[in-house]
């Protein structure tokens, strides 16, 4: 008796301790699934495969600090991730994919203007919130119509900064070139430069697109240099598509200022041109390893990219920003609503980032608030260094 007594109390506090543990085995089991779509592979690799790795390293983070609260519910991310293959048509695939087959209701990445055109025309239909890396100014890619559609950078947010920057340096620098990828940005790219040129006394007297593939950057160079500019200026592209063009125009005699007003990094510009051509070139983007950084970056972007991956890139806290925005965009919001989580990020007054605080703009420029902005620094290139000048607070009317 007493031995089937102690077996019935054991088997009965055995069922209390797990009825006790289902409520934390099934908080512990909530996830939001987030798709991620970057080009893995193609010629935007070179930037997006490390954005990718960003936001693997920013996932981790945050799950490991305690993920995403919601009405008191706690929840952790899992990516799933699609290659774009840097096509039009492979961004649409992979969102398709996410959307009817992941049943995801919310995706981050997208580059340029057909990339993001691509990506919202599935999922803006699919009431799927995007957060793209970034926006090239094109009104087709952003604005009223696409209500669940934001960016976490842009091209617009820096140029008068950089332009300020090129006055106080080169003072003499009044006519300047413009170089575009051939993403079908470019006129809008100058549009948006244009009147901050000509608030500074400067006039923009070549503006071109080139395509993505390019690689002897030589004949787009030529035509540019037949402008007689003072400045030329790379309104986006990768480090190799400014690496390139530098020592083009290094090789055919131009000595006037080089400078890019998207994001660029200059130590890997650098790395391209050598100390010699990429001298003075400076850009508006950051540099993980510089101390001047914000102290996130040193404490947790640079270990976890070490610890995890082995490498660290500069483009790891792109990937990394678009995370932590989405996830401060649903706590504050308090709802996995996508359409809720939207309409409350335009009423953020402010946002954290790696970068800084940011402030949330676009309105004027867009019709539609949509764009964050985080300040960004000023690097130039000195005796093959990258040089921090000063940060610039940076916004998107």
């Amino acid at each position: 008796m007493k031995r089937t007594g102690v077996v019935a109390i054991l088997v009965f506090v055995c069922g209390i301790v797990a009825l006790l543990a289902q409520p934390c085995l099934a908080a512990e089991a909530k996830i939001i699934k987030v798709g991620t779509v970057n080009g893995l592979t193609g010629w935007m690799a070179a930037g997006e495969q490390p954005t990718n790795d960003g936001m693997k390293l920013a996932a981790d983070w945050i799950n490991q600090t305690g993920g995403i609260t919601v009405k008191g519910v706690k929840y952790k991310i899992q990516l799933i991730t699609e290659d774009s293959k840097s096509s039009p048509e492979g961004m649409a695939d992979a969102c398709t994919k996410l959307v009817e087959k992941d049943k995801v209701k919310f995706i981050l990445g997208g580059v340029n203007t057909v990339m993001n055109i691509a990506a919202s025309s599935v999922t803006e239909p699919a009431k799927v919130f995007r957060l793209s890396n970034y926006t090239c100014g094109n009104p087709e890619e952003s604005g009223p119509q696409f209500p669940l559609t934001f960016f976490s950078n842009s091209n617009i947010q820096s140029m008068r900064p950089q332009l300020v920057y090129l006055k106080e340096t080169h003072p003499e620098a009044k006519r300047l070139a413009l170089s575009h990828p051939g993403d079908g940005a470019g006129k809008w790219r100058r549009a948006h430069l244009e009147p901050y040129a000509q608030e500074l006394g400067m006039t923009v007297v070549y503006s071109e697109e080139w395509p993505g593939e390019t690689v002897d950057f030589t004949p787009v160079v030529k035509k540019a240099l037949a402008s007689n500019p003072d400045a030329y200026i790379f309104t986006d592209g990768w480090a190799y598509h400014a690496g390139a063009q530098i020592k083009a125009l290094r090789a055919l005699g131009f000595k006037g200022a080089i400078l890019s007003t998207d994001s660029e990094i200059v130590s890997e510009v650098l790395q391209l041109t050598g100390s010699e051509a990429g001298e003075g070139y400076f850009a508006s983007a950051w540099d993980v390893m510089d101390p001047n950084m914000r102290p996130i970056m040193k404490k947790e972007v640079v270990p976890r990219a070490s610890a995890r991956l082995g490498k660290i890139n500069q483009w790891q806290p792109w990937g990394w920003n678009t995370v932590w925005i989405l996830k401060q965009a649903i706590e504050s919001a308090q709802s996995l609503d996508p359409v809720v989580v939207a309409k409350n990020l335009r009423t953020m007054k402010k946002i954290e980032t790696v970068f800084g605080t940011a402030t949330i703009g676009g309105e004027k420029t867009f019709g539609s608030k949509c764009v964050i902005s985080a300040p960004q620094a000023i690097f130039v290139a000195k005796g093959g260094q990258a040089v921090f000048v000063r940060w610039n607070e940076t916004s998107v009317p």
